[in-house]
């Protein structure tokens, strides 16, 4: 058997969870090419055809199924290998890969990622903006901003602030559809809200209102784009106070919030350890703290 490389067992896994190269390039930021060249090459080392290839696709062979769990094992293996590595190192210089949010990535982090550097120059982020959270065990991210507090024993968390969430239109759209004056009154205005997910329905019947998906009259699971249908004059959208405020939206029932969620800042603790994770780290959690104030 040829000796196997590291790699081709990292982009198995990749495929095989994602259920296709497509899905896995996005998630792990491997290209396709890439990907598939290396699951040919362990297949040839290995001797085994780990997937079934076909017009619509590909899916794991008894033989890939059999063997995903202890690559797996492996992943994991070298990922803790990783992150004691790097939890070693003294040297502040570097790159750091951090995460949050298509929202938090698009109306937080280039302010932030300007005073970071200019205080620390010599550190570069890695910015990974997606609105599942990634894995940290799996150095998928070295830092996490996230809004719910995670639970893996294995995570240094801290509570940074909230983010209150709030009904919001413009000026114009209140100006020709009149503001609502009840939660009631809401349902018969032009709401802008999720396709399949359903958070904004979760919440508001959290808070005692009943709304499903057929009250939206535009629906998409992308929050960045719901507040700028809402900036079109599209309708009523729930987002963060904080965003609407800033993009010059008018509140819509403000004695009424619609959910309340923790900003938490989650590392893995062998990485916290190193120099430059702590710097972004503290840097990190001090412009989020004055931003959205500490309530930890």
């Amino acid at each position: 058997m040829d000796e196997i490389d590291w790699r081709w067992l990292r982009s198995f896994v990749a495929v095989a969870d994602a259920g296709g190269m497509q899905l896995a390039a996005r998630r792990s930021g491997v290209s396709q090419p890439t990907l598939s060249r290396h699951v040919r090459q362990l297949e040839a080392a290995l001797g085994v055809a780990l997937f079934e290839r076909s017009g619509r696709g590909i899916k794991l062979s008894v033989q890939g199924a059999g063997l995903l769990a202890r690559a797996r094992e492996v992943r994991a293996a070298v990922k803790a290998f990783e992150r004691q590595a790097v939890g070693l190192s003294e040297e502040e210089a570097g790159s750091v890969r951090v995460t949050m949010t298509e929202l938090f990535g698009e109306h937080f982090a280039p302010a932030w990622l300007a005073a970071l550097r200019r205080d620390a120059p010599h550190i570069s982020v890695d910015l990974v903006l997606d609105d599942t959270p990634v894995n940290l065990l799996l150095r998928e991210a070295e830092i996490a901003v996230r809004m719910f507090s995670p639970q893996q024993l294995d995570l240094v968390v801290r509570r940074c602030g909230v983010q209150r969430m709030g009904f919001f239109a413009t000026r114009e759209y209140l100006e020709r559809c009149g503001a609502p004056e009840s939660t009631e009154a809401l349902k018969r205005h032009e709401l802008i809200g999720f396709d399949r997910l359903t958070d904004w329905i979760d919440a508001a019947r959290s808070l005692g209102f009943e709304y499903t998906r057929e009250d939206f009259v535009f629906r998409c699971d992308s929050l960045p784009m719901q507040v700028r249908a809402a900036q079109a004059g599209l309708g009523v959208a729930a987002i963060p106070r904080w965003i609407g405020e800033r993009v010059g939206l008018r509140r819509v029932l403000p004695t009424v919030e619609v959910g309340v969620a923790p900003i938490v800042l989650a590392a893995h603790r062998d990485l916290h350890q190193n120099p430059r994770v702590t710097r972004v780290w503290r840097h990190l959690s001090a412009a989020l703290r004055e931003r959205f104030g500490a309530e930890s």
